[in-house]
């Protein structure tokens, strides 16, 4: 059975603990979200226990890791944490893998031939490519997200790059961006920040994704500042 990501995600940073996260998975849930995507950070997180923990305390939702960073997380022991919970939830457990930033990894090196040996890992250790997708923004990591994987979780982009990204991967392959959005009508404190206005100029603008190419757009909440 193919994932259910549905429309809208909900993206929940890694500077919230696993327990908030884990009740920001259940709220996203109450609330009729399909995906919720858990910002795993460059933490050593292999073992891949929030997402056990997350899918447990939860009946439907589809729970997605965004992303499980490849210099600090062994792919076999990755390999395995998947095929753990994926025994227990087949139809509910998206693995996002990537690179990171380049400025967060002292040991940043090669970055695409890295994501090439990561998922030739992967792979070998039944990892199954339709239950994966790559952090991708350059066009040679989106065409190697399309290749091996079933697609691109652009993050930090706005609609112009999701058209780009859409020519570059093909039709088929899953796109689904990340956008960030604050709920305020003060243009100078939420400018400062993201996309902004009522909450129905919001999903205008997040709608934008779609009408761009975009299969699914998981969407990062912030608090406005005070």
């Amino acid at each position: 059975m193919a994932l259910q990501l549905g429309t809208f995600g909900a993206w929940f940073n890694p500077a919230y603990d696993d327990s908030a996260r884990t009740e920001f998975v259940v709220e996203a849930e109450a609330l009729g979200y399909t995906t919720a995507w858990l910002g795993m950070g460059r933490r050593d997180v292999a073992d891949l226990s929030l997402v056990e923990r997350a899918l447990d305390a939860t009946t439907t939702i589809t729970v997605a890791t965004a992303i499980v960073n490849v210099w600090t997380n062994d792919a076999a022991t990755v390999a395995r944490a998947y095929q753990r919970i994926a025994a227990k939830y087949p139809d509910r457990f998206l693995l996002g893998v990537g690179v990171g930033h380049p400025e967060s990894i002292a040991t940043y090196r090669a970055p695409l031939e890295t994501m090439a040996t990561y998922l030739d890992i992967l792979d070998a250790d039944g990892v199954p490519q339709d239950r994966r997708m790559l952090a991708a923004l350059g066009d040679r990591a989106l065409r190697l997200a399309a290749e091996r994987t079933a697609g691109a979780h652009p993050y930090l982009v706005v609609p112009e790059y999701t058209r780009h990204a859409r020519e570059i991967v093909g039709s088929e392959p899953l796109l689904a961006p990340e956008h960030k959005a604050v709920l305020s009508t003060d243009p100078e404190k939420a400018r400062a920040i993201v996309l902004h206005r009522t909450p129905e100029g919001i999903n205008a603008g997040l709608a934008a994704h779609f009408d761009a190419g975009a299969n699914h757009v998981s969407v990062q909440v912030l608090v406005a500042p005070r």
